[in-house]
């Protein structure tokens, strides 16, 4: 109906009885107000412009009577997303309102909505793939982790090795509280002779300096010292080594070269001696040959806390493993980034109730050159060993200690005690110094 209206002004020649009816059909549809306003335009020069006036109010009303149509339409969802986009006259809407319903044109709101749903879906689905691969690979982690922490059903490193030197008043006594192994290279003879005539004298004479007897701890009388050493290229040093023992009976030396590769292999040469000749043995204590050991405080501290199926010493929760350098290992050695919590090999104490099982464990477990990771951490993660923290045990970074602080008894182990600062400090000790 409009286009006709539309169409009916663009006969500017027709008569003015046809624009009378105009004027009616315009009062009725378009109402009073607009007619009435119509009306005062003056007929003559003036009637065209009145009925462009009238052409542009027509067509303003049609355009929004499109727009109020589409509006409705778009509001009401009415076509899918997907369908192609109708272009819509008012014919079109006059001859097909009966479909208008099926209509349905794809809007703006409806594709963000659709867009914001599949992307939201695809964020979930991505969070799920994340979180399925984490729990995956830690799944896979822990798996071998356990595989890896645990005793092998048949021995894959059986231990050959035996000692070719022994003290023969090693573990004499049936009770022996502990026995204390210094580990040792066959070269290094000076500090092997620096301990023995400073705290390893201590042990051998049962007394320390400037303290009664009745004061030190009745275990003092039931100590054993000896020093470990494997074999050297030279055998030259070797024979020097057996006249060293021969001298002053203290040396157990395996039949392996003695290299830092082999370090786990002395110190299960220390759990094999001990074992076989020690039965019944509480503590062993296993140090350095660059340590000074402050007796009577290590002795009280394991007087006042007994200890079973533990490690004490310094304790190292979380160290990164070497993949570079002279403590390298591989991937295939090694395959965490992080050792177990483990004692550092400096001066560390195992119960002794621990050793035949630590030495047997060992050979249905692969070897790793490391022996402080091994001994107190693998094998004993895989034994399920207790790590008893104590202050006072040296690590490989700490300070020269000085004689006050083992008077003061700051200190149970001190590193860095090389032949000259070790004599320095027991003469020191000796003097009585004011603290």
């Amino acid at each position: 109906m409009l286009l006709l209206v539309v169409s009916s002004m663009l006969s500017h020649g027709r008569p003015l009885a046809y624009n009378s009816s105009w004027r009616d059909y315009r009062s009725h549809i378009l109402g009073a107000g607009l007619s009435r306003w119509c009306l005062h335009c003056r007929v003559g020069r003036y009637l065209y412009g009145c009925r462009r006036r009238s052409f542009l109010v027509v067509v303003s009303l049609y355009a929004a009577a499109v727009l109020l149509l589409q509006n409705t339409l778009i509001a009401n969802h009415v076509l899918t997303p997907g369908e192609p986009t109708t272009n819509i006259t008012m014919t079109d809407v006059k001859n097909d309102e009966d479909k208008t319903n099926e209509l349905q044109v794809p809007t703006t709101s409806t594709v963000r909505r659709h867009s914001t749903s599949i992307s939201t879906s695809s964020a979930a689905v991505t969070r799920v793939n994340v979180t399925t691969a984490y729990l995956t690979s830690r799944q896979s982690s822990m798996q071998q982790e356990k595989a890896y922490y645990s005793r092998r059903q048949h021995k894959v490193n059986e231990y050959r090795h035996n000692a070719l030197l022994i003290p023969s008043g090693f573990c004499r006594r049936p009770d022996t509280f502990m026995v204390i192994l210094v580990h040792s290279s066959p070269t290094n003879v000076d500090r092997r002779e620096a301990i023995r005539i400073t705290w390893g004298d201590a042990v051998r004479e049962r007394t320390w300096p400037n303290t009664n007897r009745q004061n030190l701890s009745s275990t003092i009388d039931r100590l054993c010292l000896a020093f470990v050493v494997g074999l050297h290229e030279d055998e030259v040093v070797n024979r020097a080594v057996r006249e060293e023992h021969a001298r002053y009976d203290d040396i157990i030396q395996g039949d392996f070269i003695d290299h830092y590769h082999n370090m786990t292999l002395k110190s299960l040469l220390d759990l094999k001696v001990v074992d076989e000749r020690c039965p019944g043995v509480e503590y062993l204590l296993k140090s350095d040959d660059d340590m000074v050991i402050n007796l009577p405080y290590l002795l009280d501290v394991l007087a006042s806390r007994p200890l079973t199926r533990s490690f004490m010493g310094p304790y190292n929760p979380g160290s990164r493993v070497h993949r570079e350098g002279v403590w390298k290992l591989t991937l295939q050695e090694f395959p965490f980034p992080r050792y177990p919590p483990y004692e550092s090999g400096a001066a560390y104490v195992i119960t002794g109730d621990l050793i035949h099982k630590l030495f047997v464990t060992a050979e249905y477990v692969p070897h790793i050159f490391v022996d402080d990771v091994y001994v107190t951490g693998i094998l004993g993660r895989i034994l399920g060993v207790r790590h008893v923290r104590q202050r006072g045990f040296a690590y490989w970074g700490s300070r020269k200690p000085t004689a006050c602080d083992l008077v003061r008894r700051k200190i149970i182990t001190g590193t860095k005690m090389h032949p000259q600062p070790l004599r320095a400090l027991w003469t020191e000790l000796k003097l009585n110094p004011k603290c």
